[in-house]
């Protein structure tokens, strides 16, 4: 055998892959991702070289979707936006060779022999790299964040009995859980014994045991027979053309579906409205329905993005987006220099991020909920709010990820955050639109 680790480092980035370009199918591989990659790091010398390796690997498949939508949205100049994207793989690769590097370190000044030890220590490195682009890999952007796309427990989203405890337990914890399984098999495979296979078969019952269950708690509420999504992106040369172009298609819904009585449309789709052509709405639809819809406002020559409330042709309720994504919405302060604003902000509107507290949208007195505007749901590791079981309202606009795998793991991310959260979550996109029960079950709007 060849004493390179390369070959067995590469196949543990295309099995840490694989899960997420297909999660419908192969989302089972995620627990096999790290099971080479340990073994390798145990056998052979696996240092800061081989993990910069690795993470360029790992970065370049995970992100090449947002590579080639960065590259996209820079227009005639997108070898500039991929030059961008290839930059951020080998930055973001440093992470995971300082945590090899760190590793080999500590394994070779403290002369550790045991195999089970240098397991122990590779197994935590591995979870360390995992905390860190989860919670903190975009901090260089301004924003302490990370990149939630790439956290094993979002595929086993696809079946969701599997994170019934995880809003008891937390991530940190079902991490653990997690990596006890290809810690195990790595055992197994080296010492083939009773005890190896115990701690294998203790390792698995767990997720066996929740892989089993069905949780009964939530009673179907069947919201979709009186809430219904309007997935539609509405760009009119003024106002009042948008406002009649809406009417003309709530007239449709309404007639299609004469119980609707809420209706919710996706962030950013209508363009920036005169809150007067609204009236509009008041004397041409068929009924009185509440409307929710994202817009973007302008306020004091700030921009923001925003979702609106209107029943009757009267603004109930508006709530501003408090985060702003990077490249699309806003730029970091380093990085907003003439060049890239030409290549990105054309219009020279960028989304500001609001201060303002998180509402309630109590549309009636059996539909109440709090408003998550994309990213704001994406980004946040813990609610903001108060209240802990009122549902949440988000509208997500989903339509630069169209035809990408990424456009499913956000939906996936959601329903992780439904069962972290134990929230009801109404999720409203161009893509798909459901609604999401605490434990993951979904119905489609």
């Amino acid at each position: 055998m060849k004493k390179s680790p390369y070959l067995f480092l590469f196949l543990s980035t295309i099995l840490y892959a694989l899960p997420f370009f297909f999660s419908a199918q192969l989302w089972w591989l995620i627990f096999i991702f790290p099971i080479p990659l340990l073994h390798t790091a145990c056998t052979y010398v696996v240092s800061f070289k081989e993990g910069y390796i690795w993470g360029i690997i790992v970065f370049a498949l995970h992100l090449h979707a947002g590579i080639c939508i960065i590259a996209n949205l820079a227009g005639d100049w997108w070898w500039i936006g991929f030059l961008i994207g290839i930059t951020m793989v080998l930055y973001q690769a440093i992470m995971p060779a300082f945590l090899f590097g760190s590793a080999h370190m500590i394994i070779t000044c403290n002369s550790i022999t045991s195999p089970i030890v240098r397991l122990v220590v590779w197994a935590t490195t591995v979870g360390l790299f995992i905390v860190w682009v989860d919670q903190y890999c975009m901090w260089i952007f301004g924003i302490q964040e990370g990149y939630p796309l790439m956290h094993p427990l979002i595929v086993l989203a696809q079946h969701p009995a599997l994170l019934l405890p995880l809003s008891v337990l937390g991530k940190p914890i079902m991490l653990i859980f997690f990596l006890l399984i290809p810690i195990s098999v790595i055992l197994f495979l080296w010492y083939k014994n009773i005890c190896s296979l115990l701690f294998f078969v203790i390792a698995i019952a767990p997720w066996m045991y929740w892989g089993l269950q069905h949780n009964n708690n939530d009673q179907k509420k069947n919201v979709h027979t009186t809430l219904k999504s309007l997935p539609l992106m509405i760009r009119a040369h003024n106002s009042p053309d948008t406002i009649r172009i809406l009417i003309r298609h709530l007239n449709k819904l309404i007639t299609a579906h004469p119980e609707t009585t809420i209706v919710v449309m996706p962030e950013s789709a209508l363009d920036m409205i005169d809150p007067q052509d609204l009236c509009l709405l008041n004397q041409h639809l068929q009924k009185k329905i509440h409307l929710i819809f994202g817009a973007c406002h302008c306020t004091n020559d700030c921009y923001y993005n925003a979702l609106y409330w209107v029943h009757d042709g009267v603004i109930k309720a508006r709530f501003d987006k408090k985060h702003a994504m990077l490249m699309t919405e806003r730029l970091s302060d380093w990085m907003n220099v003439s060049c890239m604003r030409a290549m990105y902000f054309k219009n020279n509107i960028f989304i500001r991020r609001a201060d303002n507290k998180r509402i309630l949208l109590p549309i009636m007195h059996d539909n109440i909920f709090i408003p998550y505007i994309c990213s704001e749901l994406f980004f946040t590791e813990y609610p903001d709010n108060d209240d802990n079981t009122t549902p949440i309202m988000a509208i997500v606009n989903d339509t630069l990820l169209t035809g990408t795998y990424l456009q499913e793991l956000i939906y996936l991310l959601a329903r992780l955050k439904a069962i972290q959260w134990q929230r009801e979550i109404v999720y409203v996109s161009y893509g798909r639109s459901v609604f999401i029960e605490r434990w993951g079950r979904i119905e489609e709007l």
